[in-house]
């Protein structure tokens, strides 16, 4: 591996592509080798503004060209396996966007192209990268408030989303946070789960879930794109113990409810910039040779199996047993 600047490519060029170069941008220990999407304009624009060296319609084509240390993906969820897949038969690690597929199966086969290289692939689940998600996980899994009884998660979104995001359900493209928390939270796998979205015929909707885990915690999520304004609710995690509970309103505060019951602000304490963490831990594991670790291609699967359990269950009314 190289000791000086890491060569870094980008896919795809779309909203998530340009949070990752505009936080590439700011560093000063890589370079951004090259970018790669389909849009002339959206790679103009990064060659533009965050300095990427070359610019691709494809990003398999890219990878060939520049060669680099690592490679972001932030394309559309359909293509994520095919591009995370060429990338891993180079030996080019991989921080891949949420979700890593679109069913386990996708996992699965990531799961399989990552066992045969000498890379890695680093999922995208941002929220473990989160300085008051991962305290307030800590808090829960500490033992402080005995065994954990269950997860409630909040996560609304304003309705430009349904417009945005015409192609890719809610369950994948915001739920899908919240599951990953619910699994870092319990260690358990979604065991049986209904699913309930009202309106059912459009996205702009909520989306309602309760399920039980292999842990023995239950599970209780709420997601809406149906907000007019971007002035959405904060996210929200209450996680119910047998011997109290914590909560955590991003942004506002983390409050624990026991024997040492206690409130920690958040709005004093500097901006979370969990996107600057996770990329540093990618960029740490390219220099290393080594996964990083915090998040796996394995929990990524268990997420998709529940996403899958989760829109299965949406489709019958009824409830999904894994």
């Amino acid at each position: 591996m190289p000791q000086d600047k890491l060569k870094i490519a980008v896919a795809g060029a779309g909203a998530f592509g340009r949070e990752h170069l505009a936080s590439l941008a700011l560093r000063d220990d890589m370079v951004i080798a090259g970018v790669a999407d389909p849009s002339k304009a959206a790679t103009d624009f990064a060659v533009a503004s965050f300095g990427a060296k070359a610019a691709f319609a494809d990003p398999v084509a890219m990878l060939d060209a520049v060669v680099p240390d690592g490679l972001i993906v932030a394309t559309p969820g359909h293509t994520h396996v095919a591009v995370a897949t060429a990338a891993l038969a180079r030996d080019i690690p991989v921080l891949l966007e949420k979700p890593v597929g679109l069913t386990a199966a996708d996992a699965e086969a990531l799961i399989a192209a990552e066992a045969t290289s000498k890379a890695f692939v680093l999922p995208g689940h941002i929220l473990r990268f989160s300085s008051p998600y991962r305290r307030t996980v800590a808090i829960a899994r500490s033992g402080e408030l005995g065994a954990i009884l269950s997860v409630t998660g909040r996560n609304h979104r304003d309705d430009s989303h349904a417009v945005r995001y015409p192609d890719i359900d809610p369950v994948l493209m915001t739920m899908v946070h919240d599951i990953d928390l619910t699994l870092w939270i319990t260690g358990g796998e979604l065991q049986s789960v209904l699913a309930l979205r009202r309106p059912r015929d459009t996205f702009r909707s909520e989306t309602l879930i309760t399920g039980w885990d292999t842990a023995g915690a239950m599970w209780h999520i709420s997601n809406a794109w149906t907000v007019p304004t971007a002035g959405i609710p904060p996210d929200r995690v209450e996680i119910v113990c047998e011997m109290g509970s914590v909560e955590m309103e991003l942004g506002i505060a983390i409050r624990v409810f026991g024997r040492n019951p206690r409130e920690i602000d958040l709005r004093s304490e500097p901006a979370d910039d969990m996107l600057a963490t996770e990329l540093a831990a990618f960029l740490d594991g390219v220099r290393a040779g080594a996964h990083p670790g915090v998040v796996t291609l394995a929990d990524a699967r268990n997420g998709l199996r529940a996403t899958d359990a989760i829109l299965r269950s949406l489709s019958t009314g009824g409830v999904v047993t894994l």
